[in-house]
């Protein structure tokens, strides 16, 4: 009978274990956003406060990307903004780029507000249409008056 037990005490803590590394793989897969093929672009920013290499690049509430590096650029003294999104992605040269938290508890991301121009970014391409991060003020009235990200 001990045999029995020992046997099914096994086979459930066999499959606990299977199912905490499933869960480990799906959310390591969400956390650095879309899997496959991604392009590699670059943005300016009068100031990146507030955003972390790591952190999300949405468009449209779906995160596409994730910054992979920000760093000041000695020349123009504007934080250069390094990041990568889904190769699929066909984005117009007047893109425009803010950072905001896309939730009150959220970390900053990057979000993506595609522009109207028939002319489209390359791999490696810069966005230079950018607004600086919003306060914590203006993040509050925005969704106390229903705005989301601005």
């Amino acid at each position: 009978m001990a045999a029995k037990n020992r046997g099914g005490a096994i086979l459930a803590s066999t499959m606990v274990l299977a199912l905490a590394a499933g869960f480990a793989v799906y959310a390591t897969a969400q956390r650095h956003g879309p899997s496959g093929d991604t392009q590699r672009l670059h943005a300016r920013f009068v100031s990146a406060n507030g955003l972390n290499p790591g952190a999300a690049v949405v468009l449209a509430g779906v995160r596409v990307g994730t910054v992979s590096h920000i760093a000041l650029d000695p020349q123009t003294q504007m934080a250069q903004v390094d990041f990568s999104i889904d190769r699929n992605l066909s984005l117009p040269s007047d893109t425009l780029l803010s950072i905001a938290a896309p939730t009150m508890t959220s970390d900053n991301a990057l979000a993506i507000e595609p522009g109207q121009s028939r002319e489209r970014l390359g791999s490696d391409g810069m966005i230079t249409n950018t607004q600086a991060p919003t306060s914590l003020e203006q993040q509050v009235s925005n969704y106390i008056f229903g705005s989301g990200i601005q």
